[in-house]
């Protein structure tokens, strides 16, 4: 009869993950520093298995050869800050790991509110000692306080030129002018990238048992449902080490913010508010394991070599004159497409396309209302997603 020592439960997991100095070499994560809070663990397995068709004077085939193992590390993680605006979160190092750029700004910029120069409700002109660099804030919230009250709030910024002209992915009820302030508060931002990209080690434990992956790499998927808290769906490919039997360890320490949901929040296209119960943004990066039989499994740390980013939504259907959703799709026409949920500093988080293209149009019906079952491409190089948490 089975008992609590010998069987697996599957409620009892954990996983670790940590940063590779070199690739492919166990990084050795600690439950102290490494753990990551997961919904859905699952490890799959691909097994190189070769069958022969050697004539040995039978109808039976010979026992097949096994091969190198390939394996895939699969779970979920509820999109929120770490508490501390300007520091990552224990999954920022997934999303490294996926292709995506880390960028802190540990402390606001600049220190204190700066004048603006002039404002419409699309776009703000910043003073001071903002960057002359073009980009250098686009992805990034931007605070404008001061002057005129209706313009006070929090935006994403969509553009940002070297005449430090910021485009804001979302529409102050009233254009900020020269009395108006501007500040960049502390926020960590994640943004495709196509430089080197870091490999983890992840160990997975389920109750009794562990298992060890290294030179893991993956893709990552942004899930957003109305009333509810965001996802980020995870799936990694790395090369198998052992599985043992090693309990879940003791010491496991998490970020303490619970994640906030997507309420009292923001969901706009094109500055405009879209009612959408549901938004999926996926960042699609495709992955290859290079044959090389000086490896243990006769497989190099997989490589990512593309990506294309993809996304859908189902905003309520409006009048043509609101949005037209055939006629940007036929113009090719690009909007800002944001997703924002929290309220408070250190756990707050917007999703932000900045030129996202519609690529279909379907109707659906939502609970006898007409929806807009839309699908988009995030364009732009190392452009075409923004996760961000301030």
């Amino acid at each position: 009869m089975p008992t609590s020592n010998t069987v697996i439960r599957a409620k009892n997991a954990a996983v670790l993950a940590k940063i590779e100095v070199t690739e492919g070499v166990d990084a050795a994560p600690v439950p102290g520093l490494d753990a990551v809070l997961v919904e859905n663990p699952k490890v799959k397995y691909e097994f190189e298995t070769e069958t022969t068709s050697e004539a040995g004077g039978s109808l039976d085939s010979s026992a097949p050869i096994p091969g190198g193992t390939k394996v895939t590390v699969t779970f979920d993680v509820f999109l929120k800050g770490g508490g501390v605006a300007g520091t990552p979160p224990e999954y920022g190092k997934l999303l490294r790991a996926c292709a995506m750029a880390e960028t802190i700004v540990a402390a606001p910029i600049p220190a204190a509110p700066a004048a603006v120069t002039a404002g419409t409700t699309a776009s703000v002109t910043l003073a001071g000692t903002a960057s002359a660099v073009a980009q250098a804030y686009r992805g990034l919230p931007i605070t404008i306080s001061g002057g005129v009250a209706n313009a006070a709030g929090t935006y994403p910024v969509a553009d940002y030129t070297a005449g430090k002209v910021a485009t804001l992915a979302a529409a102050p009820a009233e254009a900020p002018d020269a009395t108006s302030l501007w500040q960049v508060p502390a926020c960590v931002s994640y943004v495709p990238v196509s430089g080197d990209v870091p490999s983890l080690t992840l160990y997975v434990y389920r109750d009794k048992k562990r298992v060890r992956v290294v030179g893991a790499r993956g893709t990552v998927t942004v899930k957003m449902t109305s009333g509810k808290a965001g996802r980020l769906s995870f799936s990694f490919t790395g090369i198998f080490v052992d599985e043992t039997d090693n309990a879940v360890p003791a010491g496991l320490v998490y970020d303490a913010t619970r994640p906030p949901s997507w309420r009292d929040g923001r969901a706009l296209l094109d500055r405009k508010v879209a009612a959408m119960a549901s938004l999926s943004v996926a960042v699609n990066n495709k992955l290859t394991m290079p044959g090389n039989p000086n490896q243990a499994e006769g497989y190099d740390p997989p490589v990512i070599t593309s990506r294309s980013i993809t996304g859908s939504c189902d905003p309520l259907a409006t009048l043509v004159a609101t949005r037209s959703a055939i006629a940007l799709m036929r113009a090719g026409t690009q909007q800002a497409l944001v997703a924002e949920l929290g309220e408070t500093p250190g756990n707050r988080a917007f999703i932000l396309c900045p030129a996202a293209q519609q690529t279909a149009h379907d109707t659906a019906d939502r609970e006898g209302l007409e929806a807009d079952s839309l699908s988009f491409s995030g364009t732009g190089l190392d452009c075409g997603l923004y996760i961000t948490l301030f």
